[in-house]
């Protein structure tokens, strides 16, 4: 499914859309089981995502998220470059149950923390990995979907790219591939002039009483 739609994908839906809300509370959906936390540390490349605020909607570039896991926790570094300013964050991580895909990111700035959800929906560990995460605002009631498709590499390719368009092909009804943009790891979208730590939360998360994660 990826496969035969990945261009097409990524040119028509680049600047369509800067965030993804569909009507009502979050669909169903369970993460992996059998997931081996420990195995997923290390550096992912983001091959693509659903817009989203924490990059700016779809103008993030060379995005990377890097693990450092022992056992049911550890850290997290999360980069990316936007107009030629690298950004990164850094967060405290927790599987939040044993042997399942449900991860918990906990950031603190100024002596407030806020934690967020991602749920690892399929992975090899050593090459591919698709994630998924919803949040529900009940003062609207609209959820917002976000998924990433990532990679060991900063290509995906061959059986990797394979078993993700046979898991999104199979996962239609919850993910829906026309959201997806596709990141870029050149060395053009690479450059960068200055780094900027990323030290406050997002304004949509910041006094939202009713987001429910």
């Amino acid at each position: 499914m990826l496969r035969l739609t990945l261009l097409v994908i990524f040119v028509a839906s680049a600047s369509a859309v800067s965030v993804i809300f569909e009507d009502g509370p979050c669909p169903q959906f369970k993460p992996m089981s059998n997931f081996d936390f420990n195995a997923y540390g290390g550096t992912w490349y983001e091959i693509a995502k659903f817009p989203n605020p924490s990059e700016e909607g779809d103008k993030a570039k060379c995005t990377l998220i890097e693990y450092f896991v022992r056992d049911f926790r550890g850290k997290m570094k999360f980069t990316h470059v936007v107009d030629g300013v690298r950004k990164y964050i850094e967060g405290d991580l927790t599987q939040v149950y044993p042997g399942h895909g449900k991860i918990m990111y906990t950031y603190t700035f100024g002596g407030k923390s806020k934690n967020t959800y991602l749920y690892v929906m399929d992975t090899d560990y050593n090459n591919y990995a698709v994630a998924f995460s919803c949040r529900y605002f009940k003062d609207s009631d609209k959820h917002q979907l976000l998924s990433w498709i990532l990679s060991r590499n900063k290509v995906l390719e061959g059986n990797a790219l394979a078993a993700v368009d046979k898991f999104l092909a199979a996962n239609s009804k919850l993910i829906n591939t026309s959201y997806y943009v596709q990141n870029e790891h050149t060395n053009e979208a690479c450059k960068a002039r200055t780094t900027e730590e990323i030290t406050e939360f997002l304004k949509i998360y910041q006094t939202n009483p009713n987001l429910i994660d």
